[in-house]
């Protein structure tokens, strides 16, 4: 029988690494055995995959949603999507972004509806969308990083402010010690 490996979506900023929570986020899941789900491109799903690939004796996986068009609307760059951490790159035919929570068609949806649970570090829009996506699913989910940097987000879930806060949650949603 096959063993299936939960997948632990992470999201957040395209633009900043967040590096001081990321980087842990990534060695956790790897330690702990899970796939790991990013959107493919730079900033916290480079710096979370970085850490996720390079920690040795993993078991899991990286995967990657890439869109079908960058940001702007363009064919993606293929410097830039994936990132070098992406093990699995995954293309779907949507958009980089929703264009609002109504109509959520993007690779959003795919990366909230594919994961398991969510651990969500600061972003902007798409990460808001995320969040909003995973509430209106019920897909347990932590946001992970500094107060200020979740302000604009309209709802307020689960908080962590450590990695073992992010751990007690992993614990949570796939039950203890499942290292």
């Amino acid at each position: 029988m096959i063993e299936r490996k939960p997948i632990v979506g992470v999201m957040g900023s395209h633009e900043q690494t967040w590096e001081e929570y990321a980087a842990p986020v990534g060695k956790l899941l790897a330690r702990r055995g899970y796939n790991l789900l990013t959107g493919a491109g730079d900033g916290v799903m480079t710096a979370v995959a970085k850490a996720f690939v390079e920690t040795p004796d993993r078991e899991g996986v990286s995967i990657g949603i890439l869109p079908a068009v960058d940001y702007r609307g363009q064919k993606l760059s293929e410097v830039e999507y994936p990132n070098p951490y992406i093990e699995i790159p995954m293309i779907t035919p949507l958009s980089a972004k929703a264009q609002n929570d109504v109509m959520p068609y993007s690779r959003n949806l795919v990366n909230v509806m594919s994961s398991k649970a969510l651990i969500i570090l600061p972003g902007s829009h798409g990460t808001r969308n995320e969040v909003s996506l995973a509430l209106m699913y019920d897909k347990p989910l932590v946001m992970f990083g500094p107060d200020e940097a979740f302000a604009k987000f309209p709802e307020e879930p689960l908080r962590a402010d450590h990695i073992n806060h992010v751990e007690q949650f992993l614990d949570d949603v796939f039950g203890e010690n499942e290292e």
